[in-house]
């Protein structure tokens, strides 16, 4: 099965390396392993998902910082009263002749956080930070699954389209030898009408595949973040390992997606940044402390008085109880959400998993020389048809089917490989 698919995969690559790819000098070849290695250097999604948890762990940083002490300067006279200078209540100079007769006062106070408040803050922030880690790895999944089914999407494009460029380079020597016999009289103007008619209608599937193509091939541009004027032709190699996927249950694959993917992960770290949250909340119903020292010059029965002191609300009406009761409803809520999301996942890897297994068996179920024997018949038919042998109609109905069996092989092949990446992804792990 392994030998088949490597045959029948690298046949349609072969063909779109041979007969599609442009006459371009701006042609980036790449294969499966060169794309993504382009994708990481280079796809912006990811650089602007990574500054998000460079935010995020500023945030960290900004947790761990001891509020900023108070310094404060009031009750400054700027000059002295008449009444002070008669009274002879006067104040000696601080420094020199500066601030002689002048009163004012400093202050300096420091917050003090209870109950653990820095910490709890640290933890939740933490926790944020991890998430912004995971909403990373979940973007970098998705957006590998889709640059990897372009790639394969593209290969089997520009493959089709090397089948319908062979068939129209064919039937355009088959046509200009019938013009030449209608020339000499030997045939009927109908038959090349036929052929004219054929021609004109594969030349439309041509162009049709062409756009296909070229939509494919911006996606890829996005994803790959080169310019967009750049021509892609995909080289990916044909082995694929059934083996493995064969020797795997839905129940070892269930609980590599539960444990592996990064939006299951997200869903138990919103269930911890919940509980964080709580126990912040909570701590904040106890009011911190602010403790302070104050000088006043002039303003007192002393000359210089130094005092200290402290400052803290009093919880007599607030308590933070609002804050406490959502954030208590918040973690049972993050529970039912991660719960949901098990069985979400659960369900994902087990329909990926049959769909799998159908397209495995569509695949085992063609013949594998299927492809070349199809090519033989075709020649055959066409030597017959020169021959006079088989008619128009024949020839014609035998010329659709070739194309439709052509379409076929590689839709079966490729439809496999896009299941297979289906459950790489559902899965969050490489199954090679």
């Amino acid at each position: 099965m392994k030998v088949f698919l490597a045959l029948s995969f690298s046949l349609f690559l072969n063909y779109g390396s041979i007969a599609v790819t442009p006459v371009l000098q701006d042609t980036l070849v790449i294969n499966q392993k060169e794309a993504e290695g382009l994708f990481l250097h280079n796809n912006l999604d990811l650089i602007i998902q990574k500054l998000n948890i460079n935010q995020a762990e500023a945030q960290v940083i900004q947790a761990k910082l001891w509020p900023n002490p108070e310094f404060s300067v009031d009750e400054v006279n700027l000059w002295a009263t008449k009444n002070q200078l008669s009274s002879g209540e006067r104040l000696p100079p601080i420094i020199g002749k500066f601030g002689k007769n002048q009163q004012f006062s400093a202050a300096l106070e420091q917050r003090i956080e209870t109950a653990g408040k820095r910490k709890k803050r640290i933890a939740l922030e933490s926790v944020s930070r991890d998430i912004a880690a995971e909403y990373y790895s979940e973007l970098l999944r998705n957006l590998k699954t889709d640059l990897r089914k372009n790639i394969f999407e593209l290969s089997y494009k520009q493959s089709f389209l090397a089948v319908l460029t062979q068939q129209n380079s064919a039937l355009e020597k088959l046509l200009a030898a019938f013009e030449n016999q209608y020339r000499q009289n030997n045939i009927s103007k109908t038959e090349v009408f036929r052929l004219k008619a054929l021609k004109l209608e594969l030349g439309q599937q041509i162009l049709e595949a062409r756009n296909e193509m070229h939509g494919v091939q911006k996606e890829l541009s996005v994803l790959l973040n080169i310019p967009s004027q750049r021509y892609i032709q995909a080289d990916i190699p044909a082995s694929v390992n059934l083996d493995g996927i064969k020797s795997l249950t839905l129940d070892e694959l269930q609980l590599s997606a539960v444990t592996n993917r990064p939006d299951g992960k997200i869903s138990f770290l919103e269930e911890t940044l919940a509980s964080k949250k709580y126990d912040l909340e909570y701590a904040q119903r106890k009011p911190d402390l602010t403790l302070g020292t104050n000088y006043d010059r002039g303003g007192n029965f002393l000359l210089n008085f130094i005092g200290f002191g402290f400052k803290m609300d009093l919880p007599v009406f607030n308590r933070n109880q609002g804050n406490i009761l959502e954030s208590k409803i918040g973690i049972e809520k993050s529970k039912v959400v991660s719960e949901q999301k098990t069985k979400s996942i659960e369900a994902e890897v087990t329909q990926a998993f049959r769909v799998l297994q159908n397209s495995l068996q569509a695949y085992e179920a063609l013949d594998p020389n299927y492809g070349q024997d199809l090519d033989q018949v075709f020649q055959t038919y066409t030597g017959y048809f020169i021959q006079r042998r088989i008619n128009m109609v024949e020839y014609l109905d035998f010329f659709d089917a070739y194309i439709s069996n052509k379409r076929t092989i590689l839709s079966t092949t490729r439809q496999l490989i896009e299941n297979l990446e289906d459950l790489y992804f559902v899965t969050a792990s490489e199954i090679r």
